[in-house]
């Protein structure tokens, strides 16, 4: 199994913005504030986003703890802590409670074990399966990500249910009993939406932190900021249209309208970076939330919040396409291609040289294969090591490519030995080639490798009845009589 990245991998700045780094390395608390800054930020958004008390259509900070403790550990803890406790003391402040210091203390630090413990918890468990991964476990990961968030969210909203009770901010009544579930939904949404997002930045606040985030295989080449923000545009032209119509004409069902921005979300997931997917779905969630609030449509509050939590896994979802293609592509490759000499592959040369021939014959065209290996190669493993015969490999297949037509198949066979499809060639033009190519071997200048290379050559025209297996047995048969009339030889059918 591949060894997980190391967590101390650090993160590698942009130009010009190197400076930023280095304090962040040198000064962490600066990154501890960053981070508390940017939780409280959050959470005056949230309570911004009220529909009931204590409940917003989603509760970003909680997407902030999940990320940080992830991507930190238990470092991330009292920085959140503190949040908890202080925005405690700003809730009362909102709500004019004026309950006592001790108790809204008590408060905060019950909240703070119900919020951290909970998320800490699947935290720790999808950094564990993070840690066992391979790169071929990317849609796993996303998956496990989309049921131990939600999961955590559920446990957290409990949790903090249940220490509201105890502090006697809430009575314990039927109704209050109640309150998991928009507790839950907010937060759901809350690391649905935000975890990604908070993982990109917070692995710049945090910039030796997280190495594993950048191995995750999310990446694409960034397009035009201009594209960028006219797909953002057009996202929020959607979301505007359908909530005011739902506002002014009161039907419930045209809420329903607001699942069409999967149209403009997938264009961005298509087309965007991950980091710029992750900036769209936060702005489109928080757009829908802001309107949700200013045009009270809070009895189409679960629709809302349904659309963007199916829009966000969506999304992640549809950010594996270009990912699984990348990936298919490298092995499509990895077969079509040897990965030490570049040239066809045994199992891609002998098909693609059957239609050749195929094509050849067709045509009434002449075809031709030369079989060619480097003369006492072992002994050049053996005296120089195998990284001097991986780099005669390489040269001799370069050496050999920069002399061939377009439409001339070089293939490795295996070890040293070569093969060489010579489209439009007869047994003549064959021998040229091959001919010009051993005289060419000498050429190849390695460092550390005092003798020059030479190369045994076999050569034979593809008659009507051959195939590319009779051909390469006979080409091959006169390669080792080459090499026992004294290698350095191109030998050919009498």
């Amino acid at each position: 199994m591949q060894q997980p990245p190391s967590q101390n991998m650090e993160f590698e700045p942009p130009p010009g913005k190197v400076w930023i780094y280095t304090t962040l390395v040198r000064w962490p608390v600066l990154s501890d504030l960053l981070l508390i800054l940017m939780w409280l930020l959050l959470w005056q958004v949230s309570s911004l986003m009220e529909y009931e008390p204590h409940a917003s259509i989603w509760f970003p900070p909680a997407g902030v703890t999940f990320s940080a403790i992830l991507l930190l550990g238990i470092r991330a803890i009292p920085a959140i802590a503190f949040c908890c406790i202080a925005v405690t003391f700003w809730e009362d402040a909102n709500y004019a409670t004026h309950l006592p210091v001790h108790q809204l203390l008590e408060t905060g630090a019950l909240f703070a074990l119900a919020h951290i413990s909970a998320y800490t918890l699947g935290a720790s468990l999808l950094k564990w399966l993070i840690s066992h991964r391979d790169h071929h476990q990317l849609p796993s990961l996303l998956l496990a990500f989309t049921i131990i968030g939600p999961a955590s969210a559920l446990l957290a909203s409990y949790l903090t249910q249940t220490a509201l009770m105890i502090s006697g901010v809430v009575q314990n009544s039927p109704e209050s009993r109640q309150l998991w579930l928009p507790l839950w939904v907010g937060d759901l949404l809350g690391i649905i939406v935000l975890t990604p997002l908070m993982l990109g930045i917070l692995r710049r606040v945090y910039p030796r932190c997280g190495g594993w985030v950048s191995e995750l295989g999310l990446r694409q080449t960034p397009g035009s900021v201009w594209e960028f923000v006219l797909k953002l545009l057009s996202a929020a032209v959607l979301i505007v249209v359908v909530m005011m119509l739902t506002a002014a004409f009161h039907i419930k069902e045209m809420a329903f309208a607001i699942f069409f921005l999967s149209i403009p979300q997938m264009w961005i997931v298509y087309t965007e970076t991950p980091f710029r997917s992750g900036i769209s779905i936060a702005l489109m969630s928080c757009l829908t939330a802001v309107m949700m609030k200013y045009l009270a449509l809070g009895e189409d509050a679960l629709i809302f919040q349904f659309s963007i939590s199916v829009l966000a896994a969506s999304s992640y979802f549809g950010l594996l396409i270009p990912v699984l293609a990348s990936s298919n592509n490298r092995l499509r490759e990895l077969t079509r291609k040897d990965v030490l000499t570049q040239a066809y592959s045994r199992q891609h040369f002998f098909p693609q040289a059957e239609l050749e021939i195929q094509r050849a014959r067709y045509y009434r065209h002449p075809i031709s294969l030369v079989v060619f290996d480097i003369d006492h190669f072992k002994q050049i493993n053996d005296r120089f090591g195998h990284s001097i015969g991986d780099i005669a490999l390489i040269s001799l297949a370069n050496l050999v490519a920069s002399q061939l037509r377009q439409a001339d198949m070089l293939g490795r066979f295996g070890g040293d030995e070569f093969l060489l499809l010579l489209p439009g060639s007869d047994i003549n033009d064959a021998i040229a080639t091959a001919e010009r190519l051993r005289t060419s071997l000498p050429q190849i200048q390695i460092k550390g490798l005092h003798a020059p290379i030479t190369g045994s050559f076999g050569v034979t025209e593809i008659g009507s009845e051959d195939t590319i297996t009779s051909a390469f047995e006979t080409a091959d048969r006169l390669l080792l009589e080459a090499k026992r009339q004294g290698r350095n030889k191109v030998l050919s059918p009498s």
